[in-house]
């Protein structure tokens, strides 16, 4: 038993951490598993909106070859109207001229009928109508007759006949289905003279539904109520995605629910040509069934990542009750007794009962007491003026004066008994009365200064200066404002400090007054945003020169404009928080390079050089981490860089011609190259556009329109537009502005 409890605070350690664990693993998958149904659903959604999208534009891009076809003939000045019975030799030419067009492999049959005549002509033959309708050309479904008028109809509009079962001679009488198309023949592109009659096998249309990847879909050519075309893998009647269609003449993608509970997503779209609708059906298991597989495999993979955490459990537990094990021997508990934490309390209370004594001792010191009020005051502990004035009188100090300050100075050596010199100095003559206290942690002297007069406490602090000189000529005193209210002591505080950290920026040479302070930051200016963005985007797109081109650049521009430290510091702040969120995204990072964000919180630099060099130090170590990191890259991504780094300066190229190029979309180029370098292909592109224009606008005397033309655009307006949004301001202005900082 003596063991078991020996060991029970080991068993908190390892029960406390496995069930923060616990409820960490099911946060995560619980949001993980959310995250997997929403991007498995808006994937297959993507994939099933872009094959249907492909489908209508080959299919369009048929039916406009068919088209195109029916005007060339409709436009060929060999062939006019006529009758085969009056002029046989332009029947002859009319087939020699069909023949060109036998090489289309959309359509398997061709003929043209004239209005006027009672024959049909082909590449191979011409035949009578009522020959070609009655014993040629057998459609299931439809009359001799009614196809008759099909082919000799006047309307001028294009009509599809859909795949319908087709017996003819002309195909070794087999039954196919086959589609129809008929175009009318416009003499002159203006008067309706006959029809181009294609015929077309179905066989094409079901090549044009089938997809690399099988999904089970059904797949539509609609034309009004129609179904021209369609493959069918699932059991869904046409009548329900008629219905559906029919409601909307924009795309859609929506659910749809059968009688029997089945469910499905449709998609449709409409077409640009003959109003068709094209359609694509799939089952609503599919995106559930892609999912549980997501899942499971993200639960297997947890399951596997327990194990190695519930073994670091027990080692981190055990490492953390050694320690309390060695303070429990150290204070005399037995570790056999009880449970740690309850030994160790026994050991501090004896502890806490031995030196009350001593704490009763110093706090009947007088100078403990004061200082205790310093602090006391700084924090607004008294309600009421009334209050501290009397608990100061009981300590013997004369608070009760019209106005007070806080003043911080720097702590000097204790050899030079600064914090003495300065009490003495605080009296009824001087007119001033003042209690200070040492911050050791900070390294600094507070002071509360009060006076019956404004012009007492000025005084004062030009003697306290000056005395605090005399004894070390880098010593700094940081005043707050003067105030009257008691109750304002807290502000006074933090004006008081907030000078002091200033002290390099305001110089230490004189009293830092917090009055001065906001005067500091005034020559901050708005250009920082669209300068920072272009650093952002140079900093990805991993650019040595561009980012030292960047920082040497803002060294020169905030030189030029005489900004101050305290302003220029507050611009690279922004540009370190950006270079470690870029260096800490590659992990396993070192303390030394962690410590580059220090500058700030410990002042340590007092030139702009200074800040400039650790940047640029910064810059190196990132970009070395870049490249250790690139043999992760993707090939193509790198291949697209440098075809963008030889073709910038072209004003044709964009990222649909480099997607078309590399044989992916635009949306899925811009989408990888994010993902592997942080920014947009087009960022990239403009980056290095600016880059070169901001070295011919140093280096030349260029035009501005010479410029743009030479860096990638066409006109000098897209290119000053461009410039301002990069640099934020004309490139007029910034050539002046690097003329100017040359000539100092």
């Amino acid at each position: 038993m003596r063991k078991i409890f020996g060991r029970s605070i080991l068993l908190s350690y390892i029960v406390s951490y496995a069930a923060v664990m616990a409820v960490l693993f099911i946060g995560v998958g619980i949001y993980v598993n959310n995250s997997y149904a929403s991007a498995i659903h808006e994937s297959i959604v993507e994939e099933n909106t872009n094959r249907l999208s492909s489908l209508r534009i080959q299919h369009e891009e048929k039916l406009s070859a068919l088209i195109n076809i029916a005007n060339q003939i409709s436009l060929s000045p060999y062939i006019t109207p006529f009758k085969l019975k009056e002029n046989a030799l332009k029947a002859y030419y009319l087939k020699e001229h069909l023949v060109s067009y036998n090489a289309e492999n959309f359509f398997d049959q061709l003929y043209v009928v004239f209005h006027d005549d009672e024959y049909l002509y082909s590449s191979g033959t011409s035949m009578s109508m009522d020959i070609f309708t009655e014993k040629l050309m057998h459609y299931e479904g439809i009359p001799a007759d009614y196809l008759n008028s099909l082919l000799r109809k006047k309307d001028g509009e294009i009509c599809i006949l859909p795949a319908t079962g087709v017996r003819s001679v002309l195909t070794s009488d087999t039954n196919k289905n086959m589609v129809t198309i008929i175009i009318p023949l416009r003499l002159g592109g203006r008067f309706i003279v006959g029809n181009a009659v294609f015929i077309i096998n179905d066989v094409a249309y079901q090549k044009m539904f089938t997809d690399e990847i099988s999904q089970e879909r059904n797949m539509y050519i609609f034309s009004g109520k129609t179904v021209i075309s369609a493959k069918r893998a699932i059991n869904i009647p046409d009548e329900v995605i008629l219905k559906e269609i029919s409601e909307t003449e924009d795309s859609i993608i929506r659910d749809i629910v059968l009688q029997d509970g089945s469910k499905y997503i449709l998609f449709a779209q409409r077409g640009k040509l003959l109003n068709l609708c094209y359609v694509s059906v799939i089952p609503h298991e599919t995106v559930q069934m892609q999912t549980a597989r997501s899942r499971l495999a993200f639960s297997l993979f947890l399951l596997m990542l327990s194990v190695p955490c519930g073994l670091l459990t027990v080692y981190f537990a055990n490492r953390h009750v050694k320690p309390i094990r060695e303070i429990q021997k150290s204070i005399g508990g037995d570790i056999t007794a009880e449970d740690g934490f309850s030994a160790i309390k026994k050991g501090i209370e004896t502890l806490k009962g031995e030196n009350k004594a001593l704490h009763t001792r110093l706090d009947e010191s007088m100078g403990v007491c004061r200082a205790d009020f310093v602090k006391r005051f700084v924090k607004c502990r008294f309600p009421a003026r009334r209050q501290a004035v009397d608990t100061a009188s009981a300590l013997g100090m004369d608070i009760d004066m019209a106005f007070y300050c806080i003043s911080i100075t720097s702590a000097l050596p204790p050899e030079k008994r600064a914090l003495e010199h300065l009490n003495s100095t605080l009296n009824y003559k001087s007119g001033v009365t003042g209690y200070g206290t040492e911050i050791f942690d900070h390294e600094q002297y507070l002071f509360i200064l009060f006076a019956n007069e404004r012009n007492k406490l000025e005084s004062w602090l030009d003697n306290a200066k000056a005395f605090l000189s005399s004894l070390d000529n880098e010593a700094v005193m940081a005043v707050s404002n003067i105030h009257v209210d008691f109750s304002e002591a807290t502000n006074a505080y933090l004006e008081a400090s907030t000078a002091y950290d200033n002290r390099f920026v305001m110089g230490d040479e004189n009293i830092l007054r917090f009055s001065d302070v906001s005067s500091a930051a005034k020559d901050i200016e708005p250009f920082t945003e669209n300068y920072l963005e272009g650093f952002r985007r140079a900093l990805y797109a991993g650019d040595a020169k561009a980012l030292h081109d960047r920082i040497n650049e803002l060294f020169r521009i905030l030189k030029t404009k005489k900004f101050s430290l305290f302003a220029f510091r507050i611009i690279y702040n922004e540009i370190v928080s950006m270079l470690l969120n870029k260096y800490l995204s590659y992990g396993d990072v070192s303390e030394n390079s962690i410590r580059y964000y220090d500058i700030f919180e410990l002042s340590r630099c007092r030139k702009v050089s200074d800040l400039t060099e650790i940047l640029q130090q910064l810059c190196n170590d990132i970009l070395r981490r870049e490249e250790q990191n690139m043999p992760n890259e993707n090939p193509v991504i790198g291949r697209i860089t440098d075809y963008i780094r030889e073709n910038y300066t072209d004003p044709g190229l964009s990222i649909g011609t480099i997607a078309e190029i590399y044989g992916m979309s635009a949306a899925a180029l811009s989408q990888k190259y994010k993902e592997q370098t942080g920014m947009y292909p087009s960022e990239y592109l403009m980056l290095l556009r600016m880059e070169k224009a901001k070295e011919l606008l140093s280096k030349t005397d260029m035009s501005i329109q010479e410029i743009g033309t030479s860096v990638g655009y066409y006109d000098a307006s897209s290119f000053i537009r461009r410039f301002k949004q990069h640099m934020g301001m004309t490139p007029a202005k910034y050539r002046m502005l690097v003329k100017n900082a040359s000539t100092k």
